[in-house]
């Protein structure tokens, strides 16, 4: 099994919420404890102009390659937009299309890290620049590989730019499980969303889950998932709102994993969200579901 990783993931975000650090931490606890070797890392390359105008606008992806990034850019982005931002934001772009193209060929396909599910067709949200997610998905469309995708987005955030580029594309269906009473303000209308209240711990959590998440796959029938692993629904994080322990992280990914099996489906990983208190603990939270994957 193959996890994709590259250097330029991590960028110094001095005094941000977003450590961009997480993913190579948890990456690193992998190699320290055994899980993985680094023989099984591979290192992406970074998308074509063609790869992100499939899913974002020219201006946009003008920017991405050129440049040109404003200081309103960074304000809607809530994050300081330089050179060393944009190259960690396109690496884990190419992570993430290769994440997918090897869930085709293996059935799992694990990018550590990924997961911009704010990023609209021409602007960023949340941290996020470039909406890996759907740009994958639509390569694999483009490849003529796959016919039906659907997106699973259990970050305790709504993935609003997902939701927007997607819209009206009957090829895709979008899941979210979401806080209803966080960020954004203003929610996108996805395939199925499922509002979470504040402070919703395992039982709650995972009862909802396993009511809704069968069943649409059921309806949906798609021949490749995306899976949104946000860990930001611990309830020691300091964005996400919701209760779940790391058990109930740990019981949601086995779950979802063990589904996507069972019904022969490939799954292709991005960590996205985590802002534990504790730093350790937002690591510790993504190995956990990296080792679930592993598993599946």
């Amino acid at each position: 099994m193959k996890i994709i990783f590259s250097r330029y993931y991590t960028v110094r975000t001095p005094g941000h919420v977003f450590r961009a650090d997480k993913f190579e931490a948890a990456l690193n606890l992998l190699l320290k404890e055994g899980v993985i070797l680094k023989k099984d890392v591979l290192i992406p390359k970074a998308p074509s102009k063609a790869d992100l105008l499939l899913a974002h606008s020219p201006a946009w992806v003008k920017k991405g390659f050129g440049g040109g990034f404003s200081a309103k850019d960074s304000e809607r982005a809530q994050l300081q937009i330089n050179r060393s931002v944009v190259r960690a934001h396109l690496m884990n772009t190419g992570g993430t299309i290769l994440a997918a193209r090897l869930a085709l060929e293996s059935g799992i396909g694990i990018n550590c890290g990924g997961g911009a599910h704010h990023a609209f067709r021409g602007h960023g949200e949340g941290f996020c620049l470039f909406n890996d997610i759907a740009i994958a998905i639509k390569i694999l469309f483009r490849e003529k590989r796959i016919k039906r995708a659907m997106v699973i987005d259990l970050d305790a955030h709504q993935g609003n730019g997902t939701a927007a580029i997607f819209r009206g594309d009957g090829r895709v269906f979008t899941f979210s499980m979401h806080g209803q009473e966080i960020y954004p303000e203003k929610k996108e209308k996805s395939s199925k969303d499922i509002r979470l209240k504040p402070g919703t711990g395992d039982s709650a959590y995972l009862s909802a889950l396993k009511r809704q998440l069968p069943s649409a796959i059921k309806r949906f029938k798609p021949d490749f998932i995306v899976y949104v692993a946000g860990v930001d629904v611990y309830k020691r994080d300091l964005l996400g709102g919701l209760g779940l322990t790391m058990g109930g992280i740990k019981a949601r990914d086995a779950f979802v994993f063990s589904l996507c099996r069972s019904r022969g489906i490939p799954v292709g990983l991005v960590l996205a969200g985590g802002y534990a208190k504790e730093f350790s603990e937002t690591v510790r939270l993504h190995a956990n579901t990296i080792k679930a994957a592993l598993k599946a």
